[in-house]
């Protein structure tokens, strides 16, 4: 840009996510890409999902535009990712919804702003974010906790995440020491890269 600043931003992959979708230009969007109240899990009450897209190769591109300039979708993405091999009607819709946002938002990405050169990295766990009671002797996942983090290099994010722990923390104070320790391993490297 005239400023100086580096844009990043896939707007021809998202028109290909829409398309895969079935969007059409009139469909509204969205302003978040996942509700916060709605925790996805198996929902094998529901109905299997119609054919009307295919869902794994739909949450693969979302994974990798995730990973490379929208790092905002990556909590509603992973929510999703988990029910590619048996997707409901729930699923199908919570990635619908991840489209409704990406409607309204397609020219966006990252913008890169160089300053001051040093790391910084924010890091975030919440503890057993899926629990679910009436699922839970059904499904192991939702005792896990989710770590999430950022690293910045010179004010530009270089790398993030947002996943499930592979451990069961017993307290949040030991799911965020689990997110600190995944982090560092992601951020020692890149340290000793740069050196």
């Amino acid at each position: 840009n005239e400023d100086g600043t580096i844009m990043l931003a896939q707007p021809h992959m998202i028109q290909q996510i829409l398309d895969d979708l079935s969007f059409q230009p009139s469909i509204s969007s969205k302003e978040t890409p996942a509700l916060s109240s709605v925790v996805l899990d198996r929902d094998l009450h529901l109905p299997p999902m119609n054919s009307d897209f295919e869902y794994p190769s739909v949450i693969g591109m979302l994974n990798f535009l995730e990973k490379s300039t929208r790092p905002e979708l990556a909590f509603a993405v992973h929510q999703c990712a988990p029910f590619s091999a048996n997707p409901r009607t729930s699923h199908a819709k919570a990635v619908r919804l991840i489209g409704k946002y990406l409607q309204g938002t397609k020219e966006r990405g990252i913008i890169l702003n160089p300053t001051e050169h040093s790391f910084e990295s924010y890091v975030d766990a919440d503890f057993c974010g899926l629990w679910n009671p009436e699922t839970a002797m059904y499904d192991p996942m939702t005792s896990k906790s989710r770590t999430g983090f950022v690293i910045t290099y010179a004010g530009c994010p270089l790398t993030w995440a947002s996943r499930l722990q592979p451990e069961t923390a017993l307290s949040t104070t030991e799911a965020e020491y689990m997110a600190l320790s995944e982090n560092t391993r992601v951020l020692l490297p890149l340290m000793d890269l740069l050196e």
